[in-house]
């Protein structure tokens, strides 16, 4: 190539290239911290250099550095996902942040001022440098050149795409991410307008005089392995061992490892394989509604998820306990007022979900004092330094801690529902589980693209008041009968209709635990967090 082609000094040559990694420093990060294997790794950042310089041919060189400047400034989303999951973001993480309180996002943002001083800094002087130092001037001016170099380029990135497992290529990965987003959002809404109309047309099978309460509680981030009433070596569901009806099953696995994700597939009639319809269709709480029960939703999180406001809003009453995610009591206790108010109005017919922050993270943040039993553990606002393998020992501990608060809270909600000597069943299942440095890999947390059965395999508890074990003995039969199947949250919705003895048209018993056709998954899907269904555990 000749060098009256190329147009610029020796200084702004320089100044291109400082300019150019600083847009592609999370392809460094990822080079450096990524979880993939060296020849991929290196394939994935030529790739990601090869998607970066193909405007440059046709761009001016100012112009084409504001564009990337798009980048730079999206970077720290890129980097935080790699830095937290040791790969690039995805589709369901953009979503958990725009869906995510201002509470909870202040609390991430305060325990990295450093860092966040030195990115400002860094587009401060990305920004001045070009438009001081670079001229709005075309880098190649031969039209030949041009396009010879565009076909060569695109000609490297299609072989690399065609020998790549995963096309993770930065900042053009973040674009499709946010379409996606974007798009879901869209449906959301749009489905909205289309469901006013949306009816189950559920009945009572046979109608009984007997006082009823149905009770779901998701949990938050909690791990089947983790329970000692499902073999853990730790004691830390003591109360629910002693707890008389419960059945624990086995087998149980979420459909997704993000809360947004698997949130729509517990309360519809959604799964993996189905995702649109939670987008068209209403939840069980609306087929609750619709044979005459009372329904309310009680909750201490997702009070900004436009989902489940949708439903929670077609409830009869709502209560959202708002409260900063870095407040030392926010425990899911507090939510207790809330139910024993709703137990007080001695509704004949009712249906109650409650919604807890379980062992979200920070998980210090979600027990007690008084539950601090394992050590040591995680204390304050700690450092995001301490997100290492060769922590993990004081990870499992503060994890365990939040689980023995779980134990003491699904007991005590179990006590109070049983206080009403009524037709009552109570479950409990949480959205997804969590990674703690389990494999080989030293992932943790859980919403990653790549990801472990812990992400899964979640707790799922079913308790029975006496009363429902007399009036619906067939049914207690088969939920215990069931308890090993091979199982996934698509199921939930059925289950809680047919353990209410209600139903509609298009239900289908072979998906509910209480009935004596239930068929166990003979494959499982799950939906990964770029929103692509796949093959589970």
């Amino acid at each position: 190539m000749k060098a009256k082609q190329i147009s610029g000094t020796k200084k702004e040559y320089v100044w291109m290239i400082v300019l150019s990694v600083i847009v592609l420093l999370p392809n460094f990060f990822l080079l450096l911290y990524g979880n993939k294997v060296l020849p991929t790794a290196l394939l994935l950042f030529a790739l990601s250099c090869l998607f970066f310089l193909l405007p440059c041919l046709f761009l001016r060189k100012r112009i084409f550095f504001i564009i990337q400047g798009i980048f730079v400034l999206l970077a720290p989303l890129e980097a935080a996902h790699i830095y937290l999951n040791r790969m690039p973001a995805t589709a369901a993480f953009l979503l958990s942040i725009i869906d995510t309180n201002q509470e909870e996002s202040f609390e991430l943002l305060s325990a990295i001022k450093f860092p966040l001083v030195i990115l400002f800094l860094l587009w401060a002087f990305y920004f001045l440098i070009t438009f001081v130092r670079i001229k709005n001037t075309c880098l190649f001016k031969s039209n030949r050149t041009k396009w010879i170099g565009a076909l060569v380029f695109t000609g490297m990135i299609i072989t690399g795409y065609a020998t790549s497992y995963n096309k993770e290529i930065y900042p053009y990965d973040l674009m499709l991410r946010t379409y996606q987003v974007f798009a879901a959002k869209k449906e959301i809404k749009e489905g909205k307008e289309k469901m006013k109309d949306f009816k189950f047309n559920a009945i009572k099978k046979e109608p009984i005089d007997e006082k009823e309460v149905y009770v779901l509680v998701i949990g938050e981030t909690g791990r089947y392995s983790s329970y000692s009433i499902n073999g853990y070596q730790r004691n830390t569901s003591p109360m629910l061992a002693q707890t008389k009806n419960l059945v624990s099953y086995t087998d149980f696995y979420s459909e997704a490892n993000i809360t947004t994700s698997s949130l729509p597939m517990i309360l519809t009639r959604a799964s993996a394989r189905d995702y649109e319809r939670s987008y068209v269709e209403k939840s069980f709480v609306d087929a609750f509604k619709e044979v005459g029960f009372k329904t309310y939703w009680i909750a201490d999180q997702s009070a900004n998820n436009k989902f489940v406001r949708r439903i929670s809003g077609d409830a009869d009453k709502e209560y959202f306990h708002v409260a900063s995610f870095s407040d030392t009591n926010n425990f899911d206790e507090q939510l207790w007022p809330y139910l024993d108010e709703v137990l007080a109005k001695n509704d004949s017919k009712a249906l109650i979900v409650i919604h807890t922050l379980g062992s979200h993270f920070r998980y210090n943040y979600r027990y007690p004092a008084s539950f601090e039993v394992f050590k040591p553990s995680l204390k304050g606002a700690f450092d995001y330094a301490l997100i290492s393998a060769k922590n993990k020992e004081i990870f499992v501990n503060t994890y365990d801690n939040s689980i023995l608060y779980t134990d003491f809270f699904l007991a005590k909600t179990i006590r109070k529902i049983d206080s009403l000597q009524a037709v009552s069943a109570l479950v409990y299942v949480a959205d997804h589980g969590e990674n703690l440095y389990d494999t080989e890999e030293n992932i943790v947390f859980h919403g990653g693209s790549e990801y472990t059965p812990y992400d899964f395999h979640v707790p799922f508890f079913v308790w029975t008041s006496d009363k429902y074990n007399i009036q619906y003995p067939f049914k207690v039969e088969n939920l215990n009968r069931n308890k090993d199947k091979r199982l996934s949250t698509h199921c939930i919705f059925y289950s809680m209709l047919d353990m209410a003895d209600v139903t509609f048209p298009e239900q289908i018993t072979a998906n509910s635990i209480v009935s004596d056709t239930l068929q166990e998954d003979s494959v499982r899907y799950i939906m990964n967090t770029n929103m692509e269904v796949q093959k589970g555990f």
